[in-house]
């Protein structure tokens, strides 16, 4: 019983986390990529997967009902995985609706103010849950600044 409440809300974890993905706009600039932890994730889906293909070999083959738990758990981890793979592959961007910070997204209208505190990095201060003021920096390559300048000028009004 406690597995299916577990998928249950995994589950609900992972449709917001593809809710966030196609409802927080284009992606602007992906300011930075954690491949460590993807790939730690996918390395970790596929354990999952492997584990869930043998529970389920030793179900099918003996039919023992204890086994329906331990593929259970798999589903969990591995619906887990997907939305950590989903998290870690978005770890710092700016997008049309706003910016991601390891997974949590900040809507513009949560960003009180921003100012490059260098040629090419940018401090944002927004509002977070149960703190008054979380600080954001970015590097910004060059290239992508004025593209970056204009997006934050549209949206973030001071």
């Amino acid at each position: 019983m406690f597995s299916i409440i577990l998928i249950i809300f995994v589950t609900g974890l992972l449709l917001t986390d593809l809710y966030a993905a196609y409802h927080h706009g284009k992606c602007v600039i992906k300011v930075k990529k954690n491949k460590k932890l993807t790939i730690f994730w996918i390395v970790m889906l596929i354990i999952w997967f492997i584990l869930l293909l043998s529970n389920i070999s030793f179900y099918i083959s003996y039919e023992k009902n204890h086994i329906i738990y331990n593929v259970l758990t798999d589903i969990f981890w591995i619906e887990f995985s997907i939305s950590n793979i989903i998290k870690a592959l978005r770890s710092l961007e700016i997008r049309e609706n706003g910016i991601y910070k390891c997974g949590y997204f900040y809507k513009w209208s949560k960003i009180k103010s921003y100012n490059w505190i260098s040629s090419n990095t940018i401090q944002f201060k927004a509002n977070a849950f149960l703190k008054t003021h979380k600080n954001i920096e970015m590097t910004i390559k060059e290239e992508f600044k004025l593209i970056v300048d204009e997006v934050i000028q549209k949206n973030i009004t001071l």
